[in-house]
């Protein structure tokens, strides 16, 4: 069962499923994510039964019966998401359960590190890298949990080693979202516990290093210049730093969205793909914003009401647990700048895993520590 186990991790960690589908072609894609839900469903069935985390299924059922009334694409292809996300809601609960902050923080580790790897030893012209997770953006939120699980680590050193790597690799993606929530996570850190001020020694090296030994990266031009302004250059580059940003892409589907804030427009309407409803190229970028573009006032509704319960109830565990109300702050931010939710098995299972912890655990539950 350990072997399995680490096996379903990494997969859903290190997001095998999209990256074999990159890297080996769309026949290798298909393989590892049928022998992904198989793996799925053999764990599900050998291991305990915990209880169903409900809110998530409810959120599922709502979102895809209202979302397909108006779908009109290829019914198969509904049907088959649709599956798939309640295999991995149903099929990983024992496995968000059994899964320890240590296994998790390695995992969002190793993560990380092929970010650093696809930087140094597989550059490419665009200058954004994104490791295992293929897209620069989303890499960025693995370094995020990564950096949140370190803060209960005893031995000051490793955990600034460990720290000093994790915020260089997030830098590698040049991610607005991930420089923007890490001052987020240490400001939480620090009220926490004033010791984790500690933690900026190792943010502030990463960018002294990155900065001082940029051309090994080969990073995109335009956005390490901006990076660069905000702590050298005589005028920050606001153009470029705020070039293309969410809320302008928010704004393309603003129509369509108080048209239809009923039932929406459909399932995978506001994914990119042009259709009846909308003649907009690009993705609305906002999971929010899809539910109740797609399906309506409901599931947006519980997306608020799940995503802002985790938050509050991880903030509870704010001076015993950081990483809880670090980790639901990622997730919850991390919905406002993406779109890919129901298929996104990185933050569904940290969410699942999150969820377990804040919800079942008692107040006073024993503290979880990272011993090297």
């Amino acid at each position: 069962m350990k072997i399995l186990k680490y096996i379903l991790l990494s997969i859903t960690l290190l997001n095998f499923v999209s990256f074999s589908a990159i890297a080996f072609g769309s026949g290798v894609g298909s393989v590892v994510s049928a022998m992904f839900f198989i793996l799925i469903l053999f764990y599900y069935f050998v291991s305990p039964k915990p209880k169903l985390v409900t809110s998530f299924i409810v959120l599922g059922l709502a979102y895809h019966l209202i979302a397909g009334i108006n779908y009109s694409g290829e019914i198969r292809d509904f049907y088959l998401d649709a599956l798939k996300y309640f295999i991995f809601i149903i099929g990983i609960v024992y496995l968000a359960k059994d899964t320890t902050h240590t296994e998790l923080g390695l995992f969002a580790f190793i993560g990380s590190m092929s970010i650093l790897v696809n930087a140094v030893a597989f550059s490419t012209l665009y200058g954004r890298y994104g490791g295992f997770y293929i897209n620069p953006n989303n890499a960025g939120i693995i370094c995020l949990i990564a950096f949140s699980l370190t803060f209960n680590i005893k031995n000051t050193i490793l955990k600034l080693g460990l720290q000093l790597l994790i915020v260089t690799a997030g830098i590698m993606t040049l991610s607005r979202y991930f420089i923007l929530l890490l001052v987020l996570i240490n400001v939480i850190a620090i009220i926490s516990n004033k010791k984790n001020s500690v933690s900026l020694v190792a943010g502030s090296i990463a960018i002294v290093i990155v900065l001082t030994v940029s051309s090994i990266f080969n990073l995109n031009a335009v956005r390490f210049s901006a990076f660069q302004s905000l702590f050298g250059g005589d005028q920050i580059e606001t153009k470029t730093i705020t070039e293309n940003s969410r809320n302008e892409t928010w704004a393309l589907y603003t129509d369509v969205i108080l048209d239809n804030p009923v039932f929406g427009v459909g399932y995978n309407a506001l994914h990119g793909k042009k259709n009846k409803h909308i003649d907009v190229g690009v993705g609305v970028h906002n999971t929010y914003l899809m539910a109740i573009g797609e399906s309506g006032i409901i599931p947006f509704m519980l997306f608020i009401i799940i995503y802002l319960s985790l938050m509050f109830r991880s903030f509870k565990h704010l001076y015993t647990n950081p990483e809880y109300a670090c980790i639901a702050t990622i997730l919850a931010t991390y919905l406002l700048v993406s779109h890919n939710y129901f298929d996104n098995f990185l933050v569904l299972f940290t969410s699942i895993w999150l969820y377990q912890r804040v919800k079942y655990s008692p107040e006073n539950q024993t503290l979880n520590t990272l011993n090297p």
